[in-house]
């Protein structure tokens, strides 16, 4: 078997298969008036009428218009979010805005959910929710009764530095919101007021969605990022208008929108070039392009650079005086209550307590799998979280001590910056993922950084020469956005970090730092691999030659092994391995093990195709060392070499200890149901397990625990179909029926990788007339073809197999010979070329039913005898019941003529 690399699948018949993600709903258009959408045909009476009729009677009779405890003065406005009422709370005698959304009755527990969660929020620049409730089919909000107007209002004939502040502070409410697992999905300058005390205040958060969208039809954990997204259509992200779940970067483009347009507002003012560029990239159609958080994006707006540079000289006059003092200020080192103190808030804002419980609880909700993964994701992240805390106060504490230069402590907080921001990009995995992107979340998780990582001072030390002070905020940027693409990457998500890191890789060569140049097209180049194989080369050759002339040898050469990969297993395999002599001599030199284990099992994999395994195997070997060192991100994608390693050995123990060892770390890393997991164990059963019992206990494991991933139904199925063959071979036909039963209700029928199942199901049923017909019909949908891939022909020896089997179970021995034998002539050269138990356990049985068939039409005894010795002795050792074997014994006692 070839070994597996970055971007490839493993053999056709072991390969997993996924379906394509459903796409949301369309999305509602919001206009100005109000919208009721009504879930059933029930007549439905709105607070506002009932408000309406009350005000009637109130003129009429002298009674209180109120709704609740709450006592309405007049009406304030309307429109697709709901109607604001000015109201008198009498019990705490003050003044408060009474909002009364629509929401269909079945999406009532999320909107009431998502505006308690509103109301824990506090923050000077968010309206104060002060209660929630519900009323039929409406919500009723109350909130601090604010007067002023709104930003589109104020903003007219405003300067840029004042539109600039009263944004700003709109911004921070997007931010804090953002931070406790809230999107607002619909800002736009009529959503934030300025208040008579110039404060701004944002409003209408979460629920403008649910007011104007219809609700999902099934109960879920999810409060960030209902099914179907409303908005006002001009401020809305392309990705909320094509109808997928709002995310913090829909609210940072709705923000830039609104504050171009503020900007903009006066055709006889000039904005700023550097203005109009902070715009420019909070708004780019890919998410990917934009701003890592609104929090970045707020700090751009802070770097006007004039005032940079007007505080850079203030500073330089202060540094003089205060020359001892410790300078504040790093990555948010100091708070002032207590010194070193502020890794616990740095690491909330990229991902709160608060949202990672509603993100999980959202996960758990998705589908059996969701629950196991929450589960040992809390464990995960809750760890991570609390190393990093706890890795940024020992940094602080030690600069402090004098223990480390401030260039190593800006190393460290460059390092673990990285990882916030990786962990932000964690977040927005989580909380657009569907069941069938369950798997892709537990391996983002896994390519989070380690924070432990960071406080390695001789790795560190050993890096590339960092930015420049003064430039260091902009590399940290186009750093954190690689750090983003790369977990959208682990998540499968391949076009959306190929865009974050093209967009990454043009600020990269715009800005002149190669080793961020070299990093971020490595990653677009990864991320091209699997739908453009010519595209991720050139990226690859870019990466690779970038990050060897700025001296980024670890970058450069996990480039230049995945660029061999792609060529070697390609038309010109000959042309992979060029210069490699070099490449070697570096990775010796380099403190990446990561890099070095792959570069030896790329290698080993074009040298395994070019029919070199002695070469290959003592690549993988030297892979294997490394890998086994590495323990952040890389370690899981690593897993493979251990599987490589196995399937180009030729002792069977240490194969099957090297598959035992790569299943138990998946299980460790990913847990014993994620697909990778059970997929590793499949192989192991497939290549090296012999014992029919033991292989059996473990496929059916496998093919049980499959079956809680829906979406991978096809590939479940080949699973109950190897399970069944299992079953019959150890002489249970009827579990082997019931296996096949299985298959077919997963599709097993219309399954290209599957087509014996339909015939053994007859067979085994005892309709051997019916299964020959139909092993007959799959073989002529399997002509031979010159050329053709080696699993085709595997395919093609099934069905010979199974159309032999039939025939001899018909009583028709002569007739059962040439399938038996076309199934042997395929069978014999994949079980020599390519060591695996499952080529080994079919071309045993086939030896044996040919035995029988020629021993039963008189042919020749010494071909019969030779025949049945092999399958005796194969059947033996696999444990086959004893009434077989018995059967095939007299067959070995034949004597040549």
């Amino acid at each position: 078997m070839r070994s597996l690399s970055a971007g490839d699948r493993p053999p056709k018949d072991l390969a997993e298969q996924t379906t394509a993600e459903e796409r949301p709903a369309r999305v509602a258009e919001d206009g100005d008036v109000m919208s009721a959408q009504i879930a059933d045909a029930r007549p439905v009476e709105s607070p506002a009428l009932v408000l309406a009729r009350a005000r009637i009677a109130g003129a009429l009779f002298g009674d209180a218009v109120g709704l609740g405890r709450f006592r309405v003065l007049e009406r304030l406005g309307g429109g697709g979010m709901g109607v604001v009422y000015a109201a008198y709370d009498p019990e705490l005698d003050r003044g408060v805005a009474l909002k009364t959304v629509h929401v269909p009755r079945i999406g009532r527990d999320i909107a009431l959910a998502e505006a308690k969660a509103l109301a824990r929020l506090a923050h000077p620049n968010v309206v104060p929710v002060f209660d929630v409730g519900a009323s039929g089919d409406h919500v009723y909000i109350v909130m601090e009764l604010v007067r002023g107007e709104t930003l589109r209002a104020w903003v007219q004939g405003k300067p840029p530095p004042e539109i600039l502040d009263v944004y700003r502070q709109a911004g921070q409410a997007l931010a804090a919101a953002h931070a406790a697992g809230l999107v607002h999905r619909d800002f736009k300058p009529d959503n934030a007021i300025v208040g008579t005390d110039g404060r701004v205040r944002v409003v209408d958060f979460g629920l403008a969605c649910e007011a104007a969208g219809e609700p999902s039809s099934e109960a879920s954990a999810e409060i960030s990022s209902p099914v179907r997204v409303g908005g006002t259509p001009r401020y809305m992200a392309p990705e909320q208008t094509a109808g997928a779940p709002a995310t913090p970067a829909a609210d940072q483009y709705s923000f830039g929108v609104s504050l171009g347009e503020a900007l903009r507002g006066d055709p006889d003012r000039a904005v700023p070039r550097w203005l109009e560029l902070v715009v420019e990239r909070a708004t780019a159609a890919d998410p990917g392009a934009r701003f890592a958080s609104m929090q970045a994006l707020l700090r751009a707006l802070g770097a006007d650079p004039a005032r940079v540079r007007r505080r850079g000289l203030i500073a330089a006059a202060v540094a003089g005086v205060v020359a001892a003092a410790f300078a504040i200020g790093r990555s948010g080192l100091i708070a002032a209550d207590e010194p070193c103190s502020g890794g616990e808030r740095l690491i909330a804002a990229a991902w709160s307590p608060t949202a990672r419980q509603l993100g999980l609880a959202r996960i758990a909700a998705l589908s059996p799998y969701g629950i196991e993964l929450a589960a040992s994701l809390r464990t995960q992240l809750d760890d991570l979280v609390r190393r990093w805390s706890t890795g940024h106060r020992a940094a602080c504490l030690a600069h402090r001590r004098g223990e480390q230069s401030a260039a190593l402590l800006d190393r460290r907080m460059a390092c673990l910056d990285r990882g916030r921001a990786a962990l932000g990009a964690l977040a927005d995995v989580v909380v657009t993922a569907d069941a069938a992107a369950l798997p892709g979340v537990a391996r983002a998780a896994r390519a989070v950084p380690d924070p432990d990582a960071c406080a390695d001072a001789h790795a560190l030390e050993g890096d590339v020469d960092p930015a420049s002070p003064a430039l260091a905020a902009i590399a940290a940027g186009i750093a954190e956005q690689v750090a983003r693409a790369r977990i959208q990457l682990a998540a499968g998500h391949a076009d959306t970090a190929r865009s974050a890191a093209a967009a990454a890789a043009a600020r990269a060569r715009a800005f002149g730092h190669r080793p961020l140049l070299a990093e971020a097209l490595l990653v677009e180049g990864h991320a091209l691999m699997a739908d453009d194989r010519d595209a991720a080369a050139a990226r690859l050759r870019d990466a690779a030659t970038t990050g060897f002339a700025s001296g980024s040898a670890a970058y450069a050469i996990e480039a230049w092994a995945r660029r061999a990969w792609l060529i070697g297993t390609s038309a010109q395999p000959e042309a992979a391995l060029a210069g490699l002599d070099v490449v070697d001599a570096l990775a010796s030199r380099t403190s990446s093990a990561f890099a070095r284990a792959l570069l030896h099992n790329n290698v080993a994999s074009v040298e395994l195709g070019r029919g070199h395994r002695a070469a290959a195997r003592a690549m993988l070997e030297r892979a294997l060392d490394d890998a086994r060192r590495v323990t952040g991100p890389g370690a899981l994608e690593l897993v493979l070499i251990r599987i490589n390693t196995a399937l180009a050995l030729d002792e069977p123990e240490r194969r099957d200890a090297l598959l035992a060892d790569a299943h138990a770390e998946l299980v460790r890393l990913l847990g014993e149901d994620h697909p990778d997991a059970l997929l590793a164990q499949s192989i192991r059963v497939k290549t090296t397990v012999v014992s029919f019992a033991r292989a059996a206990e473990l496929l059916d494991a496998v093919c049980r625990r499959r079956e809680i991933h829906v979406w991978l139904a096809p590939v479940t199925a080949v699973c109950w179909v190897e399970l069944a063959d299992l079953r019959a071979e150890l002489g249970d036909r009827t579990a082997a029926a019931a296996a096949l039963d299985r298959a077919a209700v997963l599709g097993s029928d219309r399954n290209d990788d599957t087509p014996e199942a339909a015939g053994y199901r007859l067979l085994w049923r005892g309709d051997p007339a019916a299964a020959a017909r139909r092993f007959a019909a799959a073989l002529d949908a399997f002509p031979a073809a010159p050329g053709e891939p080696w699993y085709v022909g595997y395919t093609r020896a099934r069905l010979s197999l199974g159309l032999g089997r039939a025939q001899a179970a018909l009583g028709q021995p002569a007739s059962a010979i040439a399938p038996l034998e076309r199934s042997i002539a395929v069978l014999e050269p994949l079980a020599r070329d390519r060591p695996a138990v499952a080529f080994d356990r079919r071309l045993g049985r086939a030896r044996a039913e040919l035995a029988r068939a020629r021993a039963a039409v008189g042919a020749p005894p010494e071909p019969t005898r030779a025949l049945a010795s092999a399958a005796l002795g194969w059947l033996r050792s696999a444990g086959a019941p004893a009434s077989e074997l018995a059967a095939l014994e007299p067959l070995t006692a034949g004597s040549p003529r």
